[in-house]
């Protein structure tokens, strides 16, 4: 399990700066949104963390893949942070920094706390939560049928 995040984290960071670049030179939302960081780390990182999980063998892969997950969303939204300080202070218009389009730090009525602190960290907490319960659902999922396969093929293996 030992360096499961060093890929993932990689990419995650790629594709924070892709969409900051494509944002800034004006690509349409719809090519903007394909570059999604948080696609990436509610849906498809948690598959490939539970791939992983699913086949080491630990102990207690559930609580594993959890914890595995949580942190990664803990990093990847980490990184992504400076980008609501950038916008904040360079009042980027993208509707995803918009406090009245999407609560995001900019707008007339964004305080300093506001851009700095509070809608950062809120939208840390929200995405952590998110990936937690939806890529840990699916990523249990896949555990729970890769145990399930492997159950199977012992019983095989045992009346050969």
């Amino acid at each position: 399990m030992k360096g499961i995040m060093r890929g993932p984290l990689i990419i995650a960071a790629v594709l924070i700066v892709a969409r900051v670049v494509t944002e800034q030179l004006g690509m349409p939302d719809s090519i903007n949104n394909l570059i999604s960081v948080a696609t990436f780390y509610v849906l498809i990182a948690p598959i490939y963390f539970a791939f992983k999980v699913a086949k080491s063998g630990v102990r207690r892969p559930y609580l594993t893949l959890l914890k595995t997950v949580a942190l990664f969303a803990i990093l990847a939204r980490a990184m992504v942070i400076p980008t609501y300080w950038l916008a904040y202070i360079y009042q980027w218009p993208q509707t995803r920094f918009s406090w009245s389009q999407a609560g995001g730090t900019v707008g007339p009525e964004v305080t300093p706390l506001m851009a700095w602190v509070l809608v950062p960290l809120g939208a840390m907490l929200v995405w952590i939560i998110t990936s937690v319960v939806i890529g840990g659902a699916i990523g249990s999922l896949i555990i729970a049928f890769h145990r399930r396969g492997a159950s199977a093929d012992k019983k095989i293996a045992m009346t050969h």
